[in-house]
């Protein structure tokens, strides 16, 4: 089973960083030996079927703490919430750890934020400066008012930066939010306020044998649903909202580099099925399955039934890497809409909307399907297509409502084209650059959204 993201684990004053590829990123959930000791001891364990009902008086902390049998259930009371992050047990094939909800009302939410809602708790700087003492060792990557009602804030990488109302800063010194707010104090300006730590909201880093149902997954700065290397995993009916925003890593200039999906599949991924989930409102992808390890293998990957909105991708996949292979992903039955009309898309350096981010993969890619999707409204495109996918993948039975936008951006580029440690993102210790990912091959180019545009769209795939 690979791991999460790493090469290699070290420690730079505040924290655990991981390097990879001579990167130096910051963890959003288990270090990587971490998770894969846990998901070990689920093999030494005898199953059993118990069930645990959680209640508000109950942590998050004390239920990762579970010493949980294969079989075992944890069910999370409905109408209330839970802050921090779940980490995910491993169970074994036949006997998955369950995790769900029991009683009435909505369904449980989990958020990986610090409630700033208090007036009392903001401190006046002046000139519209208001501040607020997190106490957080990780990121803030997003600031959400009013539950989303009223948007979002505005990331600044400096407090000099601080010039527009609803402008905010994370000071990883101090852990002070710093907010420029021209109505006043926010805790009395907004109803609610919502500090996105850069977390996974669920953590299932090395995780196997897992299902989730009916769970509400909001205001996490990382991922959703995040961490690599899972098998026999299945996320059903789960709500995932606000995502993202948080530093993955620092480049060689000083810029935070940031990213957030709704539910991602890292590096290896087998057998996980992720079903009628409602997906909004992320950095990145709604879902995606992607990884740059080599050997990786994602294989028997489902997507079906999904409502995926208000995402800068609704669907993103890649996959690079030396002896790696993906088989049998199917993409099925799925809604997606809004493609870049969220939160991020205003902040990005890169603002690229599409319903289908095809990045550059270097693998083959047999069994992949892409059937019965609908695709709707998207600020930029239907779908970028960086390779020819000929022979690769199935189009068929797809409705594109998509209006104007165009269908396609092809850049023609073959397999064996360039390749990025992070396609969707400016690399620049690895001198990458706009230029670079950017450019186009032979038959590169728009593909518009008329009938002759949807031939040779489905030309690229046939």
């Amino acid at each position: 089973m690979k791991n999460c993201l790493e090469t290699s684990v070290r420690t730079d004053g505040g924290g655990p960083v991981v390097v990879e590829g001579g990167i130096a990123k910051f963890p959003a959930g288990r270090l990587p030996e971490e998770a894969a000791a846990d998901a070990a001891r689920a093999w030494e364990r005898k199953p059993a079927d118990a069930v645990f009902r959680i209640g508000p008086e109950t942590s998050l902390d004390e239920v990762n703490a579970l010493d949980l049998a294969p079989g075992a259930t944890v069910l999370f009371r409905r109408g209330c919430k839970w802050r921090g992050q779940l980490r995910a047990a491993s169970g074994v094939p036949g006997n998955p750890i369950r995790y769900g909800a029991w009683g009435e009302g909505a369904a449980p939410s989990i958020m990986p934020s610090v409630d700033a809602s208090d007036p009392a708790a903001w401190r006046d700087l002046g000139n519209g400066l208001w501040s607020f003492g997190t106490g957080a060792r990780v990121d803030v990557g997003n600031v959400v008012a009013d539950g989303g009602g009223s948007g979002c804030l505005f990331k600044r990488g400096s407090r000099a930066e601080l010039l527009r109302d609803r402008d905010f800063f994370f000071d990883p010194a101090t852990g002070a939010v710093t907010v420029f707010s021209e109505a006043g104090n926010p805790g009395a300006r907004w109803r609610s306020v919502e500090l996105c730590q850069k977390l996974h909201g669920v953590d299932q880093c090395a995780a196997h044998d897992v299902e989730y149902e009916g769970l509400d997954i909001r205001f996490a700065g990382a991922h959703g649903f995040g961490g690599g290397g899972v098998a026999r995993i299945a996320i059903r009916g789960c709500r995932v909202s606000w995502i993202g925003g948080g530093y993955l890593y620092v480049d060689d200039l000083g810029n935070g580099v940031r990213y957030g999906n709704g539910i991602e599949l890292w590096g290896g991924a087998e057998d996980v099925a992720v079903e009628n989930c409602a997906v909004s409102q992320c950095w990145d992808a709604g879902i995606t399955n992607q990884t740059n390890e080599p050997g990786s293998v994602q294989r028997n990957v489902v997507w079906r039934g999904n409502e995926v909105s208000d995402c800068e991708y609704s669907y993103e996949f890649w996959h690079q890497g030396e002896g790696g292979a993906a088989e049998n992903v199917v993409l099925g039955s799925n809604a997606f809409r809004d493609a870049g009309c969220g939160w991020g898309h205003a902040q990005r350096w890169n603002p690229n909307a599409a319903h289908l981010m095809f990045y550059d993969t270097t693998v083959p890619t047999p069994g992949f399907e892409v059937r019965g999707n609908r695709f709707g409204r998207t600020a930029g495109v239907a779908a970028r297509v960086f390779n020819d996918w000929r022979g690769q993948a199935v189009f068929a039975g797809n409705e594109w409502a998509v209006g104007a936008a165009p269908l396609c951006r092809f850049h023609g580029r073959p397999r064996g084209g360039l390749r990025f440690l992070y396609p969707d993102r400016l690399d620049r210790i690895h001198d990458d650059n706009v230029a670079e990912i950017e450019s186009q091959g032979a038959g590169g180019g728009i593909v518009p959204s008329t009938a002759e545009g949807r031939a040779k769209f489905e030309s690229l795939f046939a």
